[in-house]
Parts: structure tokens; sequence; C-alpha cells
């Protein structure tokens, strides 16, 4: 292969990004990767300047979240599941964001008073990202999912499969 003048991790990056291009599932955890890193670390540095400056772990936890879930739902639902954004992906996104945000609050509260703040910042990143896979699968297949074939009837009495 010739030298192009870019690294190899470039060479590699480029590879992945274009196989990204097909549709499904495999492209989607890609961007829902991606994005949900982004997340972690918007989140994360949000979690740990706000506990830094004295404020408590449950509502800097919760504040960190609602940052980090601004970019996620508005970066997964336009670019990992290819949606438009409606009223209707925010009441389920927001119905679905509380009861995780307050599982994954309640975890952090807890490492935090079992082994004091220091554990809550190293182990926080850990939390988040087993909240984020409960989260792919909600969002795939409730908040962003796609319009449902519905069978339309035909003038002849048969049916026929068309977009919702």
């Amino acid at each position: 292969m010739p030298n192009d003048g870019r690294s190899p991790l470039m060479r590699s990056l480029r590879t992945l990004l274009s196989r990204l291009k097909s549709h499904g599932i495999g492209r989607q955890l890609a961007f829902y990767f991606l994005v949900g890193i982004t997340q972690l670390v918007v989140d994360w540095l949000c979690f740990v300047m706000l506990t830094a400056w004295g404020m408590p772990v449950a509502p800097a936890n919760v504040i960190a979240r609602v940052f980090a879930a601004v970019l996620g739902f508005t970066a997964n639902g336009t670019v990992t599941f290819k949606s438009r954004l409606r009223p209707a992906h925010l009441a389920r996104f927001v119905a679905t964001w509380i009861p995780l945000t307050l599982a994954n609050t309640m975890v952090i509260w807890a490492l935090q008073a079992f082994g004091g703040l220091h554990l809550a910042w190293i182990i926080k990143p850990l939390v988040d990202a087993l909240t984020a896979v409960a989260g792919f699968l909600v969002a795939r297949h409730w908040i962003f999912r796609a319009h449902h074939k519905q069978p339309e009837h035909t003038p002849d009495g048969g049916s026929r499969a068309t977009k919702a």
C-alpha cells in the first residue's frame, strides 16, 4: 500500500468510517458508541468539576447527565438512528432518561458514601457505560424506532405493506 502521508491510525479510522456508511445495527452500534464516548467525557468532566467545587454528588450527577443527555438525544436521534426529532421522541427519551438517571445516581451516591468522592469519580464512567447499554436497546427499539410497515388494503381485497 503506498504511503499517502497518513498515519496507520488515520487510515484505519477512515476505513472504519467508510464501512459505517452501510445501514443496520452495526452502523447504529458504532455511531452510538462514538456519541456515547463523547457523552461520557462531557458527563464525567462536568460531574468532577461540580463535585470538586463542593456540590453534593446526587445533584452534580443529575446536572452532568442533563448536559450529556442534550448532546446524546440530538446526536443519536439525528445521526445514529437517522430520525427527524419530534416531540414524541423527546417524550419517550425523557420517560427513559428519568429512571435510568435515578438508578445511575443512586449507584454513584452509594459509591461516594461507601468509598469517598474519588471512588465515585473513578467508577462513574463504568456505571455510565452500563447505563448506556440499556439506553441503546431502549433508544433503538422504542425512542427512535423506525416506522413499522402497516398492511394497506388493496381494491381487490388483498393487502400490501406500506410505511406508516
